[in-house]
C-alpha cells in the first residue's frame, strides 16, 4: 500500500540533502552549537559530514520514491 504523503516528503527532505548537501550540513552544525561557546554564524560543516548529508539526501529520494510508487 502506498502512501503519497510520506512519499512526497522524503522525496522532497531527500532533494533537498542531495541539491543543497552544504547548506543542510550547516544548518545541522547550527543547531549543535546552540549553548556552546562558539557563535552559530561561525560553524563550518566538515566535508565529510556535507558527502554524508549528500548521501542520506540521495538515499532518502529513493526511499521515498519506492514508498510513493511501491515498486
Amino acid at each position: 500500500m502506498t502512501n503519497p504523503l510520506l512519499g512526497t516528503l522524503l522525496i522532497g527532505f531527500g532533494l533537498l540533502g542531495a541539491v543543497r548537501p552544504r547548506t543542510v550540513a550547516r544548518f545541522e552544525e547550527q543547531l549543535d552549537a546552540i549553548g556552546s561557546k562558539r557563535s552559530w554564524d561561525e560553524v563550518k560543516p566538515a566535508e565529510w559530514k556535507v558527502l554524508l548529508t549528500r548521501g542520506a539526501g540521495i538515499f532518502l529520494v529513493l526511499f521515498g520514491v519506492f514508498v510513493l510508487f511501491d515498486v
